[in-house]
């Protein structure tokens, strides 16, 4: 499922997640720890160095407490960090202040400003821009000042060395400059961040609903690089290849050796035009389109693959329209004449002066007139069927409804229609309209031209699921004569019929119509005696094609 999409704006960054900035206030604590230790360190190291050494040579006995006071800190903070206790309103400040306490011991252990040990501050008064927000940094940079100068005080009156305020406000001035500039580096490094971290969301959101959009194509889409290795195959052209069951097939010459005959020869030729196929492990006829991409010798190629059968549908909704409008016309230019005709043999056979041999051939005139207004109304009947409605059904649910209907309108008794669905619960997809029509002409024939068992004839209604048909079918069989491999070939024909009583068209629609629902009906001959009418409907599954 994809998730929603967000966006942002260049000129307002949305505030991070609360959990993200404690995240990230941890572990710039956790940095600062690490320095006390390595600053504790470096000064146990000078410490224990022989003189002269550069740290604590004025006041030694307070630079030892100090620093085995800062490392015994530095070891208790590392516990409170690891129990977040104190929380962490507290724990930023408390340790803060105590670092500029105790590097500020040590620079007066050592002689003051001039040791250059203030400078170790700057670290510490930056770290805290990154924990603290902007008064509170400005607030430990004046703590640090005023520290410093304090010092510098008290070692002049009392160690009787130089008081350098000068070079003590000056550090101040840094620790001050340190805080605010530390603070807006940080804001912008934190906005920086957001920002990336928004952006690479609407990238990652992007690509999310671009694979989503492929897998949910109609179009089956294949990418392969120059070696022919499968890239990218989406679950419409697995479909179409004939589902193929090895997720370790990775080369096109694996799943689809024609289409890879295809491939070899459109590279050759640009201007090749290759034919549907058929897939190795499906009985669905594709159409493949090619298209180059990438620059230089490594070229790869999108494939476009097309279920043949939704192009033969596209084609007949644009048949059935173009077959409404003749027939819209049809019906205007011939029905006025057609009604004029029959209403004037009417009229002539009501003549107390016409001979019986006369009145013979004005019923003609209005049988055959009659007739024609059937094949009239056959063709506008299937000229409305250009546009279908599929559904998904239960087929035995919907079968044994349209037998007690048909029975009931025909007068037959509902046991001569004996309904076999294996297994009960087959789905369908199409639309149930157009299966009524194409059912009662199908079971009208049938109950025709079967022979009758204990004085009625009987038509079986089987189907279910077939692995060879790879999906739901539904037979009409009778048990009749059967019909003749010669006629077999024309019986879907338009207007071709073995009863002069026939307008030739109901075997005609019902094709037509199965095939409006991407499915379809064939003759199947019965090798024991009788005709079997099969419809292939198209997989309920794929209800997205």
């Amino acid at each position: 499922m994809v998730p929603p999409m967000t966006g942002t704006s260049l000129e307002r960054v949305p505030n991070r997640p609360f959990d993200q900035r404690i995240h990230d206030t941890w572990r710039a604590l956790r940095l600062l720890n690490g320095y006390r230790f390595l600053l504790g360190a470096l000064w146990i190291s000078t410490f224990l160095m022989p003189a002269p050494r550069p740290f604590g040579q004025v006041l030694p006995v307070l630079f030892g407490a100090v620093v085995v006071i800062y490392i015994l800190a530095a070891t208790a903070v590392t516990w409170a960090l690891r129990q977040g206790q104190p929380g962490i309103i507290l724990q930023p400040p408390l340790q803060i202040a105590a670092d500029i306490t105790a590097i500020s011991l040590v620079m007066f252990a050592s002689g003051g400003v001039n040791s250059g040990v203030g400078m170790l501050l700057i670290v510490v008064i930056a770290g805290g821009s990154v924990v603290l927000s902007r008064r509170a940094t400005v607030a430990m940079a004046a703590m640090a000042a005023l520290v410093e100068l304090g010092l510098q005080a008290l070692g002049g009156l009392w160690l009787d060395f130089a008081p350098q305020f000068t070079q003590a406000g000056l550090l101040g001035s840094v620790y001050f400059a340190t805080a605010l500039l530390g603070h807006v580096l940080v804001r912008r490094v934190r906005e920086s961040e957001e920002l990336a971290q928004q952006r690479g969301m609407d990238l990652a959101n992007m690509a999310q609903l671009n694979e989503y959009i492929i897998r949910r194509m109609q179009s089956g889409i294949l990418v392969i690089d120059e070696h022919n290795h499968i890239r990218l195959m989406n679950e419409s052209a697995w479909y179409l290849l004939g589902t193929p069951v090895n997720q370790y097939l990775r080369t096109l010459e694996a799943v689809s050796p024609e289409l890879a005959e295809h491939v070899q020869r459109w590279r050759i030729d640009s201007e090749y035009t290759p034919a549907p196929f058929k897939a190795t492990r499906g009985d669905v006829k594709v159409l493949p389109r090619f298209a180059r991409i990438g620059l230089g010798e490594h070229k790869g190629m999108v494939i476009f693959l097309e279920d043949s059968a939704l192009l033969t549908q596209q084609a007949q909704h644009l048949k059935l329209a173009s077959l409404g409008r003749l027939t819209a016309s049809i019906a205007h230019e011939i029905r006025n004449p057609l009604g004029a005709i029959s209403h004037a043999s009417q009229l002539l056979e009501e003549s107390p002066t016409l001979q019986p041999a006369d009145k013979r051939m004005t019923q003609i005139i209005r049988e055959q007139a009659v007739r024609v207004n059937t094949i009239i109304e056959s063709i506008m009947q299937l000229s409305r069927r250009d546009r279908t409605r599929p559904e998904v059904f239960v087929l035995q649910r919907w079968l044994n409804a349209f037998v007690a209907e048909f029975s009931r309108a025909h007068g037959i008794e509902p046991i001569r229609l004996k309904v076999e669905i294996d297994p009960a619960e087959t789905e369908v997809r199409m639309d149930p309209a157009h299966l009524h029509q194409v059912l009662s002409n199908l079971v009208h024939n049938a109950l025709r031209h079967s022979q009758a068992v204990d004085g009625q004839p009987q038509v079986r209604l089987r189907g279910g699921v077939a692995r060879e048909l790879r999906g739901p079918f539904l037979d009409v069989i009778d048990n009749g004569k059967g019909i003749d491999p010669e006629t077999a070939t024309q019986i879907f024909e338009p207007f071709f019929s073995t009863d002069t009583q026939g307008t030739g068209l109901g075997l005609y629609i019902a094709r037509e119509l199965c095939e409006s629902n991407q499915a379809a009906l064939d003759y199947i001959p019965v090798p024991s005696g009788g005709s079997c009418f099969r419809i292939r409907f198209a997989d309920p599954k794929r209800r997205g094609l």
